[in-house]
């Protein structure tokens, strides 16, 4: 499995509502391209410092899955024109992952 995971930082006059905005336009993108596994966003609820404000973690079957996503026309416009504008910052990663969770368990001492 792919995972994608991309953070952003808006701009300094970033107002609630377009975040608002950006959610909603996002949370179509699951209907549009079925090659999406799982998609989720959210915004930092500033648990730490020097976090980045948003971000975006969607899984794939494969990464010519991902492929497909990324060059979805609708896909590339939201980046363009509904994200874009309001980004002074991005960063993206995409990696292969196990299909389940690992739980971290403490030895046995």
């Amino acid at each position: 499995m792919i995972r994608h995971v991309a953070v952003f930082k808006f701009n300094d006059d970033m107002m609630p509502e377009t975040i608002d905005d950006i959610d909603n336009t996002l949370a179509t993108l699951p209907d549009i391209i079925p090659e999406i596994l799982t998609f989720r966003t959210g915004r930092d609820i500033g648990l730490t410092g020097g976090a980045w404000d948003y971000g975006v973690v969607a899984d794939f079957a494969s990464s010519a899955d991902y492929t497909t996503y990324a060059t979805n026309p609708d896909h590339v416009h939201m980046v363009k024109n509904v994200v874009g504008p309001h980004v002074k910052q991005s960063a993206r990663l995409q990696y292969e992952c196990q299909t389940t969770d690992i739980r971290w368990q403490t030895p046995d001492v």
